[in-house]
């Protein structure tokens, strides 16, 4: 086999594994097994593990891949014409992401692999977009000036968690999710406090405890 036949099997076994592992966050949770996971993407175990020598590193992989998709779907709200549809739109599909993969978040939550130094970049390219379309609303005057770029990682988070438990309502997030949305209109704002943190102060935050891997 040549070696350009070989990359290209070798990243489709990757997309194949980060796929089935998707599945078995989606319907196991923390108890995700590696023999499941090279199970449903038809690999052999010890290709996962070539792949992805640690549990922690295909998580961290998977989340890297959650973060572009968020990115996208933020990049996607920046190309509405009105500045606020594209802020509702960014933030309803990167609930929508968050919801779907709820067993990987559980997981991201519990051991802190989000605040991974590998995690970094996709972190930052997030926050950027998020940042872009938040001071376009601003400026138009229908978002609420006291926002920052990290109070939005933290409101989309919340609309995410807001089934209790993993129970399934539906698309309830998006019932609170609107609610969220209509107190970051500057109609009828009261002074929030304490401050924001700064996007440095939330590196610190996420990078000071909790799981090391990947860095």
């Amino acid at each position: 086999m040549s070696e350009g036949a070989l990359r290209a099997d070798a990243a489709r076994n990757r997309t194949r594994i980060l796929a089935a592992a998707s599945e078995v966050f989606a319907e196991s949770g923390a108890q995700l097994s590696v023999d499941d996971v090279a199970r449903r993407a038809g690999v052999g175990h010890a290709t996962v593990f070539r792949r992805f020598p640690t549990k922690e590193d295909l998580v961290l992989a998977l989340v890297e891949e959650r973060l572009g998709d968020m990115r996208a779907a933020a990049e996607e709200g920046e190309r509405a014409d009105d500045p606020w549809e594209g802020l509702r739109t960014a933030m309803e599909r990167i609930v929508a992401l968050q919801v779907r993969d709820r067993g990987l978040f559980e997981v991201v939550s519990a051991c802190e692999v989000i605040g991974s130094p590998r995690l970094r970049e996709p972190r930052h390219a997030l926050q950027a977009v998020l940042a872009r379309l938040l001071h376009r609303g601003q400026e138009a005057g229908v978002v609420r000036d006291d926002l920052a770029a990290a109070d939005l990682m933290f409101l989309v988070a919340a609309a995410g968690h807001s089934s209790p438990c993993r129970i399934d309502l539906g698309e309830v997030w998006r019932r609170y999710l609107g609610v969220i949305m209509d107190g970051m209109r500057p109609a009828g704002a009261t002074p929030l406090a304490p401050p924001p943190p700064t996007l440095a102060e939330l590196d610190r935050a996420l990078e000071s405890g909790g799981c090391r891997t990947g860095g």
